[in-house]
């Protein structure tokens, strides 16, 4: 039988990528808001799906006691975020701010606290996706002082910085966890319109594809990571190199 892999967002792009990824080796639980939706088409899915408000205690506990009766889970792939367009600080409302940070960081915080005895149990790995974002301070490819999205940022710094925090806890128990900051990738985040101007500013000279970011969350779920925790994966092209 094969160990249960738990993968957030997993209904469309990097999300959808890791969980069709993650199959070859594990039984995949998708969870997505979106699968609660009678609109959503969940016979074309290759993996177990799970309905779940990642933002909600109640229904993450329940989705991930679901996913260990599959049995041990062994690895988890956060994916799950939001992101609201470019703005300056002074026109960033408060609402904004509290609804990116509660998906983006809170969420990130929620789920990790309650999958931290499964994966204690099966001695496993985790990987968070943050973003080239949360490293930079700004999105996009400038410092524009115009706009910088910092909520966004804010948040995806916060998920670097728990990637830290949990690999120290977690390590006396042989658990893993690392991060992947992908740069510009294709999806829903970025109109489809702006894919040619922007892949003239990557050195690698294109937009990253979902599949590529999902390779790198397989690679630090696997035994050919062993010796790797606490560390955070550029995926991006080379827009930012540290």
């Amino acid at each position: 039988m094969k160990p249960v892999a738990v993968v957030t967002g997993a209904g469309s792009n990097i999300g959808l990528a890791v969980a069709n990824r993650l199959m070859s080796d594990y039984h995949v639980v998708g969870l997505d808001l979106k699968f609660k939706s009678s609109d959503v088409e969940l016979s074309a899915l290759r993996f177990e799906t799970c309905g779940c408000d990642i933002t909600n205690p109640d229904d993450l506990e329940k989705a991930l006691a679901k996913a260990r009766t599959a049995g041990e889970i062994s690895a988890v792939v956060h994916s799950a975020a939001i992101s609201e367009p470019r703005a300056a600080i002074a026109d960033i409302s408060y609402e904004s701010w509290k609804k990116v940070i509660e998906v983006n960081l809170s969420a990130t915080f929620l789920l990790m606290k309650l999958m931290a005895p499964y994966l204690k149990e099966s001695r496993g790995a985790g990987v968070l996706i943050s973003s080239r974002a949360g490293k930079a301070g700004y999105a996009g490819f400038d410092p524009n002082p115009m706009g910088t999205k910092a909520h966004y940022c804010a948040s995806k710094a916060g998920v670097i910085s728990l990637v830290k925090s949990y690999a120290i806890e977690l390590a006396p128990f042989g658990v893993r966890i690392n991060g992947v900051a992908p740069g510009s990738i294709e999806g829903e985040m970025i109109p489809r319109e702006q894919w040619p101007e922007l892949s003239k500013r990557i050195p690698l000279g294109r937009l990253g594809r979902p599949e590529e970011i999902a390779e790198a969350a397989f690679f630090l779920c696997t035994q050919q990571a062993s010796y790797i925790t606490g560390h955070i994966l550029d995926v991006n092209g080379g827009t930012l190199m540290d």
